[in-house]
């Protein structure tokens, strides 16, 4: 296999370049890296920087590459640390040439440069794999590490890589038309799970180490490596993300952290607006925690200040009950899997000085889902 420059060795990692356009006669190159195992197996792309103001996947990816062993490896993985280097110089969304959104140029006609850098990264690489695994992060805001599929989805091993991974939220959203993750199944049926962790151009190293456990729970899952799946005890599946948003202008002040369990009633936030003379404070509608919090301390009305996921309180039998959310519960089967407590609910109980007890509507039909989704270990592609 090659890809550009970078032409894969058995039992090695070897590095190289990809010539993903030209601008004004100049190659634009992005690196590549190719690590491939000494026994045959499934082909895959790790990717990171496709917005040149998210870095916590570059990390990923350079953390991943030094632990990998590539002897151990059964099949291929194409690395693609930085697919906007241009845009990242620039501490940029962007891609500078053309200022358009790389991820929303995929699988679309037009001349100008990131068109050709999306249709390069689609012949010279997602038309080879088997899937990917594309990584961002959530740029102005902070986000607890996720996966994300999306609602229009119908790739079954996409949804089961999502659980595998192994992160305790899973969000389903809306795309749009030229999404990586979107158009790489309608060119070549290719899945890319797309994952989000941290932001804000901070980088955060205890999420970074559950994104490289992640990472090592989908190569055990797809059979590239040999190992035992380390996942939550309970998995959240979001079907949409409901936050709090500024009721007016002004400075922001954040009174929580990412990850931390909130009361009912808790102030959460507060906003003065100096024009106004007028402070204004928010408080939590449930109990829940932190998914995702603001950095930029000043807002404009309507702009997002945090989201968390809620739980209701049923105070008579003293258990929790999930709202936007379904609880999948991760059975333990010892020569499968090794489940550690899910520490999003960890939080929140040990606030509410409530038992290990969580309940919901959602138990039954979320267990059957599991079952369809994710046959571990079992399942043959």
């Amino acid at each position: 296999m090659r890809v550009g420059t970078c032409k894969a060795v058995s039992g090695k990692i070897e590095k190289g370049s990809l010539t993903v356009a030209t601008f004004h006669e100049k190659g634009l190159k992005i690196p590549v890296l190719i690590a491939r195992g000494e026994e045959p197996g499934k082909t895959i792309f790790i990717s990171a920087g496709m917005h040149g103001d998210e870095i916590n996947g570059i990390e990923v990816i350079r953390h991943f590459i030094e632990q990998i062993s590539p002897e151990k490896l059964k099949g291929t993985i194409i690395f693609l640390p930085i697919l906007n280097p241009w845009g990242f110089k620039q501490k940029s969304r962007f891609i500078p040439f053309d200022n358009k959104d790389l991820n929303r140029c995929f699988n679309k006609k037009g001349r100008s440069v990131s068109y050709k850098i999306a249709r390069t990264l689609m012949k010279s690489v997602v038309s080879k794999c088997d899937f990917g695994i594309d990584l961002h992060d959530g740029r102005t805001n902070l986000l607890l590490p996720h996966t994300r599929i999306f609602k229009k989805d119908k790739c079954k091993y996409l949804k089961e890589l999502s659980h595998a991974f192994g992160s305790e939220i899973i969000l389903q959203r809306e795309g749009e038309r030229g999404m990586m993750a979107i158009e790489s199944f309608n060119a070549y049926k290719t899945p890319v799970l797309t994952v989000e962790v941290g932001g804000a151009l901070v980088l955060r190293e205890e999420f970074i180490s559950q994104v490289l456990d992640g990472l090592k729970n989908i190569l055990i899952y797809s059979g590239l490596l040999n190992g035992i799946l380390k996942l939550p005890v309970r998995q959240f599946f979001l079907d949409e993300r409901i936050g709090y948003h500024a009721p007016t202008h002004g400075i922001l002040h954040i009174e929580v952290e990412l990850g931390e369990a909130v009361k009912k009633g808790q102030l959460i936030a507060s906003i003065y607006n100096p024009i106004e003379n007028q402070e204004l404070k928010i408080k939590s509608k449930n109990p829940g925690v932190v998914f995702s919090l603001r950095r930029d301390a000043i807002i404009n009305k309507g702009e997002s200040i945090l989201s968390i996921l809620h739980f209701k309180l049923e105070r008579r039998r003293r258990e929790i009950i999930p709202l936007q959310a379904k609880m999948l519960i991760n059975r333990t089967k010892p020569e499968e899997i090794i489940t550690r407590p899910t520490i999003i609910l960890n939080n929140l109980l040990s606030i509410l000085g409530l038992s290990y007890k969580i309940v919901g509507e959602s138990l039954k039909e979320s267990l059957k889902m599991l079952d369809e989704y994710f046959k571990l270990a079992k399942h043959k592609h």
